[in-house]
């Protein structure tokens, strides 16, 4: 069993869906994680934070992967130009997707299916454009509410 690893990031949870957003500093990861919980939660979706800047994961037993934030940052999300925010979380999300914030140029538009490695466990991932929160919320809580076709 692998040790748990401390990653650069935000972590959400849509309904049993564990989220990791992954990026550079200021390309809008916790922006995204908040657009994505009040979207889902006006959707009737259950949206849970589970991590901001710091995502604790570890292995779960067998082939799973488990997402936590350190106790110090349980509940907090910092907004830029606002500052760090409450937020109801939850304790800790299965890891099912990643999501990688890039340069909305370098983005295909019909992508063959990806996986990011983590902790020696390939998981479903995606890129969707930096700083552009509202757009990324509105396909993350698509993909909970319809799987892409290629799934099928």
């Amino acid at each position: 069993m692998s040790e748990p690893l401390n990653l650069h990031g935000c972590a959400i949870r849509i309904g049993d869906l564990g989220i990791l957003i992954r990026g550079p500093a200021r390309s809008g990861k916790s922006s995204l994680a908040l657009s994505t919980l009040r979207r889902c939660t006006a959707l009737n979706l259950e949206a849970l934070l589970v991590a901001d800047d710091r995502v604790v994961v570890a292995q779960d037993g067998g082939n799973a992967v488990s997402m936590s934030a350190p106790a110090t940052l349980a509940g907090l999300i910092e907004i830029s130009g606002i500052g760090i925010l409450r937020e109801p979380f939850a304790a800790s999300a299965r890891l099912g997707l990643v999501v990688d914030l890039v340069d909305p140029a370098g983005i295909e538009r019909l992508p063959e299916p990806r996986t990011a490695e983590i902790l020696g466990q390939a998981i479903r991932r995606v890129e969707l454009p930096a700083r552009e929160a509202g757009f990324g919320a509105d396909i993350l809580a698509s993909l909970v509410l319809s799987p892409p076709v290629n799934d099928v």
